[in-house]
């Protein structure tokens, strides 16, 4: 008899370019192209050890520009949660919008469209949930959908949004300072 998988008291959802993998400043559609980000691997393990379940909310509109298949995009995504599991972590959901800015869906950060479907599929509380991105697209769409936000101020442009940063938002150095900050300021 096989056991069924306690479901995660809570969850937190992060961005993958610039805070799972490094931020190259081009689309990172190969895994040739893939570097891990500093404390990305330690971060998910120390989630995962302290019971979240972590959903992956990406901007993916390489594929709108046709220089990534959903096929591509999916191979990339195995190797990652090939490597997050090796390293003892675990990734329960991975949502991605395949669209370009000028396309104007709900699903495309800013907008909160995929954070909203991810809670509705799982059943999350919003208010009870963080936000992991290195953009300011990231920190808008978790206030827009309701969470918490942790920005990872090491991403392209960290000077800048520094200083256009709202005051009484978290911020961390790398997904390891940021999961701390999760597990610190979520309620049991």
């Amino acid at each position: 008899m096989t056991e069924t998988p306690q479901r995660p008291r809570h969850y937190v959802f992060m961005d993958r370019d610039g805070v799972i993998n490094v931020e190259r400043g081009e689309y990172t559609t190969t895994i040739d192209q893939w570097e891990w980000a500093d404390g990305a691997l330690e971060g998910i393990r120390k989630l995962t050890d302290a019971g979240f379940g972590i959903i992956v909310i990406t901007n993916q509109a390489c594929i709108a520009k046709n220089l990534q298949t959903e096929q591509g995009l999916a191979k990339l995504h195995e190797y990652m949660l090939d490597g997050i599991r090796k390293a003892g972590g675990s990734i329960v959901g991975i949502y991605h919008c395949p669209h370009d800015t000028p396309d104007g869906c709900s699903c495309r950060k800013p907008m909160p469209g995929l954070i909203i479907r991810a809670a509705d599929d799982y059943d999350i509380s919003l208010s009870e949930t963080f936000m992991i991105g290195d953009s300011l697209r990231d920190m808008e769409a978790g206030r827009r959908a309701g969470t918490r936000t942790i920005l990872i101020d090491t991403g392209p442009g960290s000077d800048s949004l520094r200083t256009q940063y709202e005051p009484g938002e978290f911020r961390a150095h790398n997904l390891l300072q940021a999961a701390e900050i999760v597990i610190r300021e979520t309620k049991n």
